[in-house]
């Protein structure tokens, strides 16, 4: 395990000015930009400290510890995303993207089921406020309904037409849910 003392500020700036820290303890003083090459690959703990006073202590790195993962599971038994219920297959997410803070702490981290994550992450939505105060917001800014769409109906369901023209329907729904895929 590599400990590593830093000013919040450099963190967050990329580089230390006069009178901060960014060291590797019991090492001495680093580049910001060599701590922020050893997040992927090694276990970093980092004290972030703003002037004497230690402000938090997080993990650095983009995925979560085992003892973050675990208060998630506790915290987060369902898709955070408001009125969606879903808890199985859920995924962790940065609220704020890692790429901009380079920490993984438990207050910036969240639980959401596939649909919400791929919005969030392809489609410009935004998960604002913490635990039991969350807001889904549209790219724009708009809060929405933040249900997933309702599962298209069965073709088998619709009993109408002939034996043929309902077996046409199942075979079209096949195909179009396999294009979706991407199969």
């Amino acid at each position: 395990t590599v400990h590593v003392v830093i000013d919040h500020a450099a963190l967050v700036r990329g580089k230390a000015e006069a009178g901060e820290r960014c060291e590797v303890a019991g090492g001495g003083r680093v580049p910001v930009s060599v701590v922020r090459s050893m997040l992927d690959d090694a276990f970093v703990t980092a004290v972030v400290s703003d002037g004497v006073d230690v402000s938090t202590v997080a993990h650095l790195g983009r995925r979560p510890t085992a003892h973050q993962r675990s208060a998630l599971e506790v915290r987060d038994p369902e898709c955070v995303v408001p009125s969606c219920h879903v808890r199985v297959g859920l995924e962790i997410d940065h609220v704020e993207p890692w790429s901009a803070t380079r920490v993984s702490r438990l207050d910036a981290l969240a639980r959401l089921c596939r649909f919400h994550h791929a919005q969030k992450t392809h489609e410009g939505y935004r998960l604002e406020g913490g635990p039991g105060h969350r807001r889904w917001l549209k790219p724009d800014g708009t809060d929405v309904d933040a249900r997933p769409p309702p599962s298209p109906k069965r073709p088998a369901d619709d009993d109408t037409g002939t034996i043929a023209e309902r077996q046409a329907r199942i075979c079209d729904a096949a195909i179009a849910s396999i294009e979706r895929l991407g199969w």
